[in-house]
């Protein structure tokens, strides 16, 4: 099913679950991936921005099947090239996802620790402009609610997939993640190439950054975990630590 399709699901919800409907838009995932490259690069430097946009562009013509364009340096160039080719490869921000990804991992020797960041940052950035910020931050110490008040906040930047969230026992949260998602194009190229966490087990920018809002909302510390990839659904979990 396509993310087109997958967009007619309706929202529902319960007690204990609900389903966010998906809406896709391919430029906005492209400026949000750039905004965490560039939230990383507060983190470690110039450097990563460097290897994460060298990294992108080699993943951006691989897609493309050609050879990469000469003379194209720095992360505007590279934007404006898969922008520039989304007609072509409409996923061009899994380029930007999977150059995080390996940046972080030769910088640290496993994804997540600047990842994990670049959500944060990135989450904070979008409830900061999306207004509601104050009337959100410290509302709940639930998880559960936390995704909800969360998805409310970002479903107007249209980088959203269908995602059902199911109520656990000691404040978790079990997510399914529809199997249109977007992102499995750089989750593919990192699984192949051993690229997880530090703690092992894959990684998902989706729990990256549901994790990283529910954090912001209720201003306590949460983890995940990825306990199910592409079976068609990917399953994870959220959890207070």
């Amino acid at each position: 099913m396509g993310v087109e399709n997958a967009n007619r699901i309706p929202t529902s919800s319960s007690e204990n679950e609900f389903t966010s409907s998906g809406e896709w838009d391919n430029k906005n995932a492209v400026f949000f991936a750039k905004m965490a490259i560039e939230e990383t690069a507060k983190l470690y430097g110039s450097i990563f921005t460097r290897m994460a946009s060298k990294y992108a562009l080699e993943f951006e013509v691989e897609k493309l099947k050609e050879k990469p364009p000469e003379n194209i340096q720095g992360l505007e160039e590279v934007i404006n090239y898969i922008t520039a080719n989304l007609d072509r490869y409409p996923r061009g921000h899994c380029a930007l996802v999977y150059g995080i990804g390996k940046a972080d991992y030769k910088l640290q020797g496993s994804s997540a620790a600047g990842s994990k960041r670049a959500a944060y940052g990135a989450s904070k950035s979008i409830i900061g402009n999306s207004g509601i910020l104050n009337s959100v931050v410290g509302t709940t110490e639930d998880v559960f609610e936390a995704c909800k008040k969360w998805i409310a906040a970002v479903q107007s930047t249209k980088v959203m997939i269908p995602t059902r969230f199911i109520r656990g026992e000691n404040n978790q949260v079990n997510i399914v993640f529809h199997a249109c998602c977007m992102h499995k194009d750089a989750c593919m190229a990192l699984l192949e190439e051993g690229i997880s966490r530090m703690i092992g087990g894959l990684e998902c920018i989706i729990l990256i950054l549901i994790n990283a809002g529910v954090e912001i909302i209720t201003k306590k510390h949460f983890d995940y975990t990825l306990e199910e990839f592409d079976k068609p659904d990917c399953r994870g979990r959220i959890f207070e630590v």
